[in-house]
């Protein structure tokens, strides 16, 4: 999987758990604050529909007190409470009667109630409602009356009925809420003030029709309810066990309804009010869809934000990728056409560059070496002689020393014969320090046949440096060097001296001799051929082999740079002779 594609996944799993968080919060609070403002609305509603009630029961009670206010109705009543009267006629000509059939009549009482009704324990009743369609029954009397221990002995206090069949009218089935007040004194009788059922249901209607009302009394009985088919017992009981004011309680039909429970101020009543809304349900339908487009957007927003963002991140990566894969020999040095804006690729592409720099520089010492392995070869050519045939004459020349009895001549050939087998030995490139010395050390012991006591020598190498490498033949080259230049138009002493040392900063090694040292002209020519040997094997690397071809100092220098490179140290200084020292920093001790 690609670093793009595996970004987006990353963090498209991320956006998806995160917007799932978000919108669960999201929705729990949504819910909770559609639950509250069911419950405000509830409330709200049941305050409204309380009110009514209170009123209505007020109004009633206003009536009794009106009625009861007029001296001249109370005087009427207790007339009314001796009256015994055979027939309706001649209770209805009474003046008592009168009086209270005026009272009765009044306008406000017939337009807002249902029935105004005065009765007493004689059997007398009168009623402001002798109309047909409300006409009294002449059989309803106290007697038949079912209320008549509910309603007395309450010391003059206003009763409620609850809804119930009108106890006084001829039309059947009409339910009416009542207030019942018994007058005090002398018995007096009783004053009912009656309201029915459809003026209340209008009076409590909704628009939206969901709501159901149930009013209770303080003792639990039912005063009024706009559904009859409600268990009020059940539900009360639930909502005494709840001790909360609002729950969510389960039907006997097992449906769920919402209901509050509220306390009258100012009667001893109690309203539960309920809605079949389940919240739960209406505030998902309500909230769910919104939700899920909010979310929809967010997500389809991040993830967006996500793909533009994942492609201008990995755009360093595809271009970092694309000049790795076109990065050849030839443009190993070539760079990025363009800025790479991201801080961490570019530590990369630097980092790489850095590869691509050893890597090139390991070419450049593999060539060196290779160069090294060449020069060797052309040193050995350049000698023009056959190994085997040298060793024949050798043999000869040994042989013809041991016949004249010239032991010497043996010892030379010996010595000389060690020499060529070191210095054409092609399967080791290299030698160490011990094994030069030694090579040197016969070189010299040739010499001293040749000047005798002329020649002087001293050879004093630290034994930490036996193991260093060095190209071949190269002590030997120089102290060659010494003699052949330094003494060629001098008979003085030669005087060699050859000391090795190693310090904190390296390993040295130096070649004195005493002869008549190196002039200003050539000591110059010397440093600008070794400085232009050093820029064509650092900076061409083709085609230095014949130029640097011989065995002088140059040779020298020139194969020991190949193989120490900056950390070499070549140094030839003429005073009071020749000195020639050789240094390898410490950085490139071991080879």
């Amino acid at each position: 999987m690609k670093f793009q594609k595996k970004i987006i996944m990353v963090y498209m799993i991320f956006s998806i758990i995160v917007t799932g968080v978000f919108g669960t919060v999201y929705y729990i609070m949504n819910i909770r604050q559609y639950r509250v403002r069911e419950y405000d609305d509830i409330r709200a509603i049941s305050d409204v529909k309380m009110e009514k009630m209170e009123d209505l029961f007020e109004g009633m009670s206003s009536v009794i007190t009106y009625f009861l206010s007029d001296v001249s109705v109370l005087e009427a009543l207790q007339e009314f409470s001796r009256l015994d009267a055979d027939s309706y006629e001649e209770l209805y000509y009474d003046d008592a009667v009168s009086t209270i059939r005026i009272k009765l009549s009044t306008y406000y009482l017939i337009n807002e109630y249902y029935r105004v009704v005065v009765f007493n324990k004689k059997g007398n009743v009168l009623s402001n409602t002798n109309y047909a369609g409300t006409a009294l029954d002449e059989n309803a009397s106290y007697v038949s009356y079912p209320w008549k221990d509910k309603v007395s002995g309450k010391g003059g206090r206003d009763v409620i009925l609850g809804l119930h069949t009108d106890d006084w009218g001829k039309q059947e089935h009409v339910e009416v809420l009542s207030v019942v007040k018994e007058i005090q004194g002398m018995d007096m009788g009783y004053i009912e003030v009656q309201q029915d059922k459809s003026t209340i249901d209008e009076m409590l209607s909704d628009s939206e029709e969901k709501n159901r009302y149930i009013f209770l009394s303080g003792d639990g009985e039912v005063i009024y309810t706009n559904d009859e088919t409600l268990d009020a017992a059940y539900i009360y009981d639930q909502m005494e066990e709840g001790g909360s004011d609002i729950a969510e309680i389960r039907t006997e039909e097992d449906s769920t309804l919402l209901c509050l429970k509220k306390y009258s101020d100012t009667q001893d009543m109690i309203l539960l009010t309920l809605t079949d809304t389940d919240v739960n349900m209406r505030a998902m339908r309500e909230v769910l869809p919104v939700s899920i487009v909010i979310l929809l957007g967010a997500l389809t927003l991040s993830l967006s934000y996500i793909y533009l963002t994942s492609r201008q991140l990995t755009r360093p990566i595809r271009q970092l990728q694309k000049f790795m894969e076109t990065t050849r020999l030839d443009n190993m040095n070539a760079e990025i056409p363009e800025k790479i804006s991201n801080d961490e690729i570019e530590s990369l592409y630097i980092s790489y560059r850095d590869v691509l720099e050893r890597l090139r520089q390991s070419m450049v010492n593999e060539k060196r070496m290779s160069l090294l392995q060449l020069q060797a070869q052309f040193d050995l050519l350049q000698a023009q002689v056959n190994p085997h045939f040298i060793y024949n004459v050798l043999n000869v020349i040994s042989n013809r020393g041991i016949m004249s009895d010239d032991e010497v001549i043996c010892e030379i050939c010996g010595e000389l014969a060690a020499m060529l087998r070191y210095a054409t030995n092609t399967k080791e490139k290299y030698a160490t320090v011990k094994d030069e010395i030694q090579y040197m050390d016969q070189y010299l012991h040739l010499l001293k046949y040749r000047y005798d006591y002329r020649l002087s020598y001293s050879i004093n190498i630290d034994e930490r440096l036996y193991k260093k490498i060095l190209p071949k033949i190269v002590l030997q080259q120089i102290v060659e060097n010494a003699v052949w230049h330094g003494y060629e138009k001098s008979k003085d002493r030669i005087e060699i001296e050859v000391r090795g040392w190693k310090e904190e900063t390296g390993w040295y090694l130096r070649i004195h001799d005493n002869g008549c040292g190196i002039s200003a002209e050539k000591q110059r020519e010397l440093d600008g051929q070794m400085e232009s040997v050093r820029k064509k094997l650092t900076r061409d690397r083709t085609n230095v082999e014949l130029e640097i071809g011989g065995m002088g100092l140059v040779n020298t220098y020139a194969r020991l740079y190949l193989l120490y490179d900056g950390d070499l140290i070549f140094e030839i200084m003429s005073e009071n002779g020749t000195d020639v020292v050789i240094g390898v920093k410490g950085a490139g001790e071991d080879v």
